[in-house]
């Protein structure tokens, strides 16, 4: 008898392996200590993994089922990879930020008035000071709210497209 893959198993799957593919990156960000850097290839290869690692498992699904695909399943594997992802990183990201580098949002803080301050020189230090203490609270809540929003959209947008060009009902 041969075993056939469940959704949910698909998902957690897939979900997991990408958490883990993108905190690798994010350690092996740290180790080089370019951790408060963002570039367009390291988005790129975001992009890819994740466009990747929902596609394969919507693939696995329709080839299990006879060849039968739904854009239902097809999104419910999109987004619930997108939530796994996204919650292993949010997890990550509260060890990393809390144990690892406690300084890591005061740094965030620093580089984004630095980056301010370069783009406005006519900004006081008065201005800096007050956008700093605005978003000291914010930082970190607005990081793992931002994974879990570009997860679940980039999720969505793969799956459905997945979806439509896989779908035979």
């Amino acid at each position: 008898m041969e075993n056939k893959p469940t959704l949910k198993s698909l998902i957690l799957l897939y979900g997991t392996i990408l958490a883990v593919i993108t905190i690798l990156i994010s350690v092996v960000k740290y180790v080089l200590g370019n951790h408060l850097e963002r570039n367009a290839w390291e988005s790129m290869i975001g992009i890819a993994l994740m466009i990747i690692l929902i596609v394969q498992p919507i693939r696995i699904l329709k080839k299990s089922n006879n060849g039968l695909l739904s854009i239902s399943q097809a999104l419910k594997i999109g987004l619930g990879v997108a939530v796994i992802s996204g919650v292993l990183s949010i997890f990550y990201f509260v060890i990393f930020a809390n144990f690892i580098e406690p300084n890591f949002a005061n740094d965030v803080l620093d580089a984004q008035m630095s980056e301010a301050l370069r783009q406005n020189p006519n900004l006081s230090t008065a201005e800096l000071e007050k956008g700093k203490e605005l978003g000291k609270g914010l930082v970190m809540p607005m990081l793992y709210g931002g994974i879990i929003i570009v997860n679940l959209f980039l999720g969505f947008i793969i799956s459905l497209i997945t979806g439509l060009a896989l779908k035979k009902e």
